[in-house]
């Protein structure tokens, strides 16, 4: 199952190169959570956080997700499996499985340097009751990927169909859903509007002018599945009402959720590592 990507390629060509604005370094710029992308201790396997003292010590997770550093409690107990992706056009897809159940969140993450490493919180509360297995990945060059190709979207979306197509054929899936976080919402949205076997998209802060986006989205007139946009006001009036226009645009059953500040993981993960209210909105669209 392959992406449609190929048949914008050359609109793409004049967009020129990956547009990070909104999302360069977003673990600092946004607030998010580095604990849960630092480097990990080559020594340590427990580690102390910062979080109240109710709470259970944050832990490193063992074997190739040390790379992450530590994670909530729930973390160590969520049963994450680490999995390679391989194609022979695309290249070497790190990804990450947990939970179980016949829908698949596909998760993209945002430019922080560690990949995948930023969705383990959610990730682990949203596979903690049966229903939803998710497959966070490394998108290309990003983490611990490999891709024949570069950063800019056409290669991403190529990553996120080679997600799609083990979703639905070793994952067992009947419903994928993909969500993705400031640079990862702009791919989910160019992925739902070119690749086969997406039931529904979610986009959380993603830049409106990342490579592409425009061109491939058409204003929300290509998509071809129902999207979920969220947007915090403090991102600025023009990605508000833009992402707005997005969803009016979108297929039937489409919902823009406001909120009024944080950006991408943010705005469903509290830095206690608990799901916001946005992010239980989120659970519930995934589950359908």
């Amino acid at each position: 199952m392959r992406s449609r990507i190929g048949a914008v390629m050359g609109l793409l060509a004049l967009t020129g190169g990956l547009a990070l604005a909104g999302c360069g370094n977003d673990e600092q710029d946004h607030g998010g959570r580095t604990g849960a992308t630092g480097t990990a201790s080559a020594t340590t396997t427990t580690t102390e956080s910062t979080a109240p003292p109710s709470q259970a010590p944050w832990q490193t997770l063992d074997g190739p997700l040390r790379r992450c550093g530590p994670q909530p409690a729930d973390g160590a107990t969520a049963g994450f499996r680490p999995t390679t992706l391989k194609d022979p056009e695309v290249g070497r897809i790190v990804a990450v499985t947990a939970g179980t159940g016949p829908t698949v969140a596909v998760l993209l993450h945002q430019t922080d340097g560690n990949g995948l490493c930023g969705w383990l919180p959610y990730a682990a509360d949203l596979v903690s009751e049966p229903g939803v297995q998710v497959l966070a990945i490394d998108l290309c060059r990003y983490g611990e990927s490999a891709c024949r190709g570069d950063r800019t979207g056409p290669h991403q979306v190529d990553a996120v169909s080679v997600a799609v197509r083990e979703a639905r054929a070793r994952l067992g899936a009947t419903r994928v859903v993909v969500v993705g976080a400031s640079m990862g919402g702009s791919v989910a949205l160019m992925a739902a509007a070119t690749t086969d076997g997406i039931d529904a998209a979610v986009d959380l802060s993603g830049p409106l002018d990342w490579d592409g986006l425009a061109e491939v989205v058409d204003g929300g007139r290509a998509l071809r599945v129902p999207v979920l946009v969220a947007v915090a006001d403090d991102e600025g009036d023009d990605e508000v009402a833009g992402s707005r226009a997005i969803v009016d645009q979108a297929p039937e059953g489409s919902r823009f959720e406001p909120a009024a500040t944080g950006h991408g993981y943010v705005l469903v993960e509290d830095r206690d590592a608990e799901p916001t209210s946005l992010g239980r909105v989120v659970m519930d669209w995934i589950r359908g």
